[in-house]
């Protein structure tokens, strides 16, 4: 079996003491791999899209470092792959353990998939997400902004930003006004 299945197989092991620290681990090893074999086995990315279904996995304070792998590796993804990696970025966005999973999982989704779907899972993110994940959807609303090409599909992302100047959480008013100067800094 190969080293990126065997990965997999541990990341979805009961964790132990150190499962934590074991995490960072696995997946510093897999990109060394990756970097080193220049590719995965056909069996692996699924295995991956696995991994990020399990609630238990994205509990742990670590789990965010497959998004990090998957970010490394993002030209490896065929279109199959990253359409369902989308999908599963989505469900599980307040899910993790530690707020750089959401954190992560915000850039991920407005930098690779900056269209009109994202824009709607972001607002309704910006309404239905736990916290401290759901502070995390104005960065998502300003990596979208940034990075599409579609004029319009800018403009309905500031509007969202707007719009969430105005929410009950002085966490989420402060993170939307935050990201509002960024991305007026880049027009």
């Amino acid at each position: 079996m190969s080293r990126f299945l065997e990965a997999v197989q541990e990341l979805h092991s009961v964790p132990i003491s150190d499962y934590d620290d074991r995490v960072e681990d696995i997946c510093r090893a897999l990109d060394e791999e990756t970097m080193e074999v220049g590719s995965w086995p056909a069996a692996f990315f699924p295995e991956v899209l696995n991994l990020m279904k399990d609630q238990k996995f994205l509990a742990v304070r670590t789990s965010w470092h497959l998004l990090f792998f998957v970010r490394n590796n993002w030209k490896r993804l065929t279109s199959s792959e990253a359409a369902a990696f989308k999908d599963v970025l989505i469900a599980g966005f307040d899910k993790f353990g530690d707020s750089m999973g959401p954190f992560l999982a915000s850039e991920l989704l407005g930098r690779f998939y900056p269209d009109k779907g994202t824009l709607t899972a972001f607002k309704k993110l910006s309404k239905t997400a736990r916290p401290p994940a759901r502070e995390l959807v104005p960065r998502g609303f300003e990596t979208l902004a940034r990075k599409t090409q579609d004029e319009e599909l800018r403009r309905l992302a500031i509007h969202e930003l707007e719009s969430l100047l105005k929410d009950d959480s002085e966490e989420i008013r402060s993170e939307a006004a935050a990201s509002l100067k960024k991305v007026s800094r880049n027009e």
